[in-house]
């Protein structure tokens, strides 16, 4: 990797995320970091949009951009490998903090290496695992390893307080972010543009992509634009691979959330996307499909009802959602037009998002994340 000298010293952080939306809510923290004043070295495992922020990547964060059990185990070896060279370099390094952001399989071992080998810094965690959900029995490794934890939640933030792990909590990251999106200038109306948005990880959209490619031939013979989702944070390969395979399609390249306000409404991959499109105020049919192996551990462990934070938020049956056998093109096509087609339902649908939406706070957790960093290292 090259000696960095004191951007990686005992003045700096350590930062390390793991997905596209790990990667977007680094971006938020080294900003946030910045506009408070930090000037310190902030490096680690970053993607592209950390990097934008003016953090430095020491290792690309597309090495974690893994999808349930099987991935993970045939991933097993090289992930090793990974944290022992990471913590090797933190190690050496002594930066005056860890900041790890979701990635609880990556992230948790690491910190255990980290402490068992005598690191002594603050570790902070971001978007920590959803212990409340399923392996609750990491709400101890939480309360062992982390001096701080910031959830996205403010159930979550109850759950883990109330079984001993320190956190704060002042919303969700995105809630501000999102209040002032520009539509997407996608060259149809709104009332006529769906958002389709097959994932972020390259196994997410080789199961989701043929689902959509049908269901947009569907919504096109229902006079509707379909526009499919290429985001920035993607892979590259990823990208590519979704572009080549909606060539009669319409491909939007530019921000996910810019398309989704610039649509009636959205069909796509289950996670940060539906919590996204409930600060747009957009309808969602929440899709998810896995390899077997993984969704038999998800029927097996998972102990909630719902897979999608806006149910959960809103406690009843907000967003449909097609698990699995279920993610049809037909079965989507269903929920599109109850939704499209029945002003009642669709008026006690939107106002159940509003409501939810409002338990996501008001939009400053990333001055609450920088300024709670910053006093934890300075005490």
């Amino acid at each position: 990797m090259g000696d960095s000298g004191d951007r990686r010293g005992p003045g700096s952080l350590f930062v390390s995320c793991g997905e596209a939306s790990g990667d977007q809510y680094a971006k938020i923290l080294i900003e946030a970091l910045r506009a408070a004043g930090f000037q310190g070295g902030l490096w680690g495992m970053l993607g592209p949009m950390g990097v934008s922020a003016g953090g430095e990547a020491a290792w690309d964060n597309g090495a974690l951009s893994l999808m349930g059990f099987s991935e993970v185990l045939g991933a097993v070896p090289r992930l090793a490998r990974l944290k022992s060279e990471i913590c090797a370099e933190v190690l050496k390094r002594s930066p005056a903090g860890v900041v790890v952001i979701d990635s609880p399989d990556f992230h948790l071992p690491l910190l255990k290496a980290l402490k068992k080998k005598g690191y002594r810094g603050k570790i902070f965690y971001i978007a920590p695992p959803a212990v409340w959900a399923w392996r609750s029995g990491r709400v101890s490794l939480l309360a062992a390893l982390c001096d701080l934890c910031f959830p996205l939640f403010a159930f979550e933030r109850d759950f883990l307080e109330g079984r001993g792990v320190p956190c704060r909590w002042s919303g969700h990251p995105l809630s501000g972010a999102l209040r002032d999106t520009a539509p997407a200038d996608v060259g149809s109306p709104k009332e006529k543009t769906v958002a389709l948005l097959p994932g972020s990880r390259k196994s997410e959209v080789l199961k989701l992509l043929p689902v959509l490619l049908e269901t947009a031939k569907g919504l096109a013979g229902r006079g509707y634009r379909p526009v499919f989702s290429a985001a920035p944070g993607l892979r590259a390969e990823t990208a590519a691979m979704i572009r080549d395979r909606c060539l009669q399609w319409d491909v939007y390249d530019g921000p996910g959330t810019a398309l989704m306000a610039a649509s009636r409404l959205v069909i796509g991959s289950s996670g940060t996307a539906a919590v996204e499109a409930l600060m747009l105020d957009r309808f969602m049919i929440v899709l998810y499909r896995a390899s077997f192996s993984s969704w038999l551990a998800f029927k097996i462990f998972v102990r909630t009802r719902w897979v999608s934070i806006p149910n959960i938020l809103a406690g009843g049956d907000l967003y449909p959602e097609l698990l699995q056998f279920e993610a049809t093109p037909g079965r989507v096509l269903r929920h599109f037009d109850d939704y499209v087609g029945d002003r009642a339902l669709r008026r006690k649908t939107d106002a159940m998002m509003r409501i939810a939406a409002r338990s996501l706070g008001c939009g400053d957790a990333p001055q609450c994340w920088a300024g709670s960093i910053l006093e934890a290292l300075s005490s």
